[in-house]
């Protein structure tokens, strides 16, 4: 008889303990309120500016940072890839390698923007190179770091 009564007070105390730890749903949750699928802004703060893209939107397209040295190597790299692409010449296709690199090392390495904005116009700069000269081993070695770490985290690799 004592066993079952201190079974009876165990799992009366048990039931007490569960109850407690009970957590109450939200209102939120219960209401039958369509929910709106509005594309919110983040805070303009120090930790969400980091997230948004130069564009404001969160892809990561529009080549233009708050860093101006990457904006500037980025430029001048374009300016140099068009003059080639018109005269065809040696000597600028040379110029469109040094300032594509120059362009892809600094987004990769120094930059200070976040990796998905600086990871694929670099890894597009360094396919570029390989397009004007297929053997240049700092471009292959580069390309393949970037792809290694998109691998890495699961991700496609852009195109």
């Amino acid at each position: 008889m004592e066993k079952n009564f201190l079974n009876y007070v165990l799992c009366l105390l048990m039931t007490v303990v569960l109850m407690s730890c009970a957590k109450e749903v939200p209102p939120e949750l219960l209401s039958n309120k369509p929910k709106t699928t509005e594309k919110q802004e983040m805070p303009d703060d120090s930790i969400h500016r980091n997230l948004k893209s130069p564009s404001g939107n969160s892809e990561g397209s529009q080549e233009s940072w708050d860093d101006e040295n990457a904006n500037k190597l980025v430029k001048e790299a374009d300016e140099a890839d068009k003059t080639y692409r018109k005269t065809k010449s040696e000597s600028d296709k040379s110029s469109t390698i040094d300032a594509q690199m120059k362009a892809a090392n600094y987004l990769m390495f120094e930059a200070d923007l976040p990796p998905k904005d600086k990871y694929k116009p670099a890894l597009q700069r360094y396919r570029r190179v390989l397009e004007l000269d297929p053997g240049n081993s700092e471009a292959l070695a580069n390309k393949k770091q970037i792809e290694d770490i998109y691998k890495s985290m699961g991700k496609p690799i852009p195109e």
